[in-house]
């Protein structure tokens, strides 16, 4: 087994149909989120930067209404992820390498080596991509043997059994009571000019207690835990003014 990372599944989207990538690496220098394993979610023909200017980011991003203010610099961490992919830096242990006939409760394949490995592991999802795009039975496999897990949607109203994994993002009071509606709890952005928390919301331990996601993993949908706020941050803050 090669140690720098995993890819665990090469198949279609969810969102569109097309021809993605879940890559799992193992570890990480993130400040936010600390040392997690982290699951970056990609068009596999075609690199995130280039995949995001010809549209075909739709696949992994679906129709997220922040993609021109994303805080994630594709031209680097997703680059790196995705070019070290191509030349087989990551251990394929994605369905189509197994023989074995056992199957999940779901008839996904059974998955021995998650099974095996993830119990050591805190996992983020979405590194880079919405884990929507992701088939259902591959979250199962990966939630329920890991040691824990944090993750995003903003493809919440297509898909809103969802909930059960991921946080809603969301970005207006108005959206946040759709999201809720669902059964979502709600990982809301703030503007950078303020706002008043709701009852029930607390501001991420990471912005006002310098709590890393590994020590805190309040995101991970199915807790019974507060909602999240976050104050808008990076380079493309403002558009959220």
């Amino acid at each position: 087994m090669k140690e720098k990372g995993y890819v665990l599944y090469k198949g279609p989207s969810r969102i569109d149909g097309e021809t993605i990538v879940a890559i799992l690496t193992l570890q990480s220098t993130n400040i936010k989120t600390g040392n997690m394993a982290q699951l970056w979610i990609m068009r596999e023909d075609t690199p995130p930067h280039i995949a995001k200017k010809q549209g075909k980011d739709v696949s992994v991003c679906g129709d997220c209404p922040i993609k021109k203010e994303c805080y994630v610099t594709l031209f680097q961490g997703p680059l790196s992820v995705w070019n070290a992919y191509k030349r087989g830096t990551y251990e394929n242990i994605s369905k189509d390498n197994f023989t074995s006939t056992k199957k999940l409760s779901d008839g996904a394949p059974f998955l021995p080596i998650i099974l095996l490995y993830l119990g050591n592991l805190k996992i983020r999802f979405g590194a880079y991509g919405d884990p929507a795009a992701l088939p259902i039975w591959l979250i199962n496999a990966i939630t329920q043997n890991c040691k824990d897990f944090t993750g995003y949607t903003h493809s919440w109203k297509r898909f809103p059994g969802l909930s059960k994994y991921f946080m809603a993002s969301v970005e207006s009071l108005a959206l946040k009571d759709k999201a809720k509606k669902l059964g979502f709890r709600t990982f809301r952005v703030i503007p950078k000019s303020g706002g008043d928390l709701l009852n029930k919301e607390i501001v991420c331990p990471a912005e006002n207690k310098g709590k890393q996601c590994i020590d805190c993993m309040l995101c991970n949908g199915s807790k019974q835990a507060a909602d999240i706020t976050i104050t808008a941050h990076g380079a493309r803050a403002g558009g959220f003014e």
